[in-house]
């Protein structure tokens, strides 16, 4: 009777973690879809903030890992329900390979957060000299709401649009969007004889913190996704092992 008992528990843990694994899954397709197919709406034709960061890529990758997830959780879903020792040996490997690849994944954001810091430098610089530019919509919006949002203008300082296309043919001016009251309908004009009515810090600084503090954040959940996994690993291991005990066939 306890061995009864223990097994169903075994086999209700294997059950309800990789449910919560698969509507994890379903969630982050979605969002992957709603991405794509919301790009005048969420992202418009800002594509790529330069080279170096495919900002396209995000939702894709949410798709794929949506899938593969919903995959991963229905074998195991099933593998637990049916007893089916193929689909839960199918749902271990691929589960190590996900665990090993979140690990790997989580090491190098640390390892090469430096070079992405240096990366998103010549980012914003690179992105700024398409502000205004035609068929550039959604990066106009996008440096907007940056300066709007962490209260900056440039990259490193305001001085920073003096030496960009857009600075070059607005002579000592910066865009709207740098000025603390709006209302203002001269703020940004002459602003290197009196910088007073703009925000003058750049916003690099601010980006990169943002950017760190949201790293912190999806490393800690990925951390905790990963120890979820593992115990879905062990729990699926149990699984399988009191399945193939209880298999006549097996001894014969």
């Amino acid at each position: 009777m306890a061995k009864d008992i223990g097994f169903r528990c075994i086999k209700f843990m294997v059950f309800f973690f990789n449910l919560l694994f698969f509507l994890a899954g379903v969630a982050i397709f979605g969002i992957g879809v709603w991405i794509l197919s919301n790009k005048d709406e969420v992202a418009g034709d800002y594509g790529r903030l330069t080279g170096t960061i495919n900002y396209k890529t995000a939702p894709i990758l949410c798709i794929v890992i949506g899938i593969v997830t919903v995959i991963v959780a229905f074998l195991a879903c099933c593998g637990a329900l049916k007893e089916n020792q193929c689909m839960l040996g199918a749902y271990f490997g691929l589960v190590i390979a996900i665990f090993c690849l979140e690990i790997t994944a989580i090491a190098l954001a640390y390892v090469y957060r430096e070079r992405i810091e240096k990366n998103l430098r010549s980012d914003i610089r690179e992105t700024m000299n398409e502000y205004r530019l035609p068929g550039h919509d959604a990066v106009t919006k996008a440096i907007d709401e940056i300066h709007r949002d962490f209260k900056c203008c440039g990259n490193y300082g305001y001085k920073d649009w003096f030496k960009t296309r857009w600075g070059q043919q607005n002579k000592n001016n910066v865009p709207k969007s740098c000025c603390k009251d709006l209302s203002d309908s001269k703020c940004n004009e002459g602003v290197d004889e009196d910088p007073t009515k703009i925000y003058r810090r750049g916003c690099y600084i601010y980006v990169k913190k943002y950017l760190s503090n949201n790293l912190h954040v999806i490393s800690g959940f990925g951390i905790w996704i990963a120890v979820i996994q593992l115990m879905g690993i062990i729990c699926a291991t149990c699984l399988c092992c009191h399945i193939r005990y209880d298999d006549p066939s097996y001894y014969a």
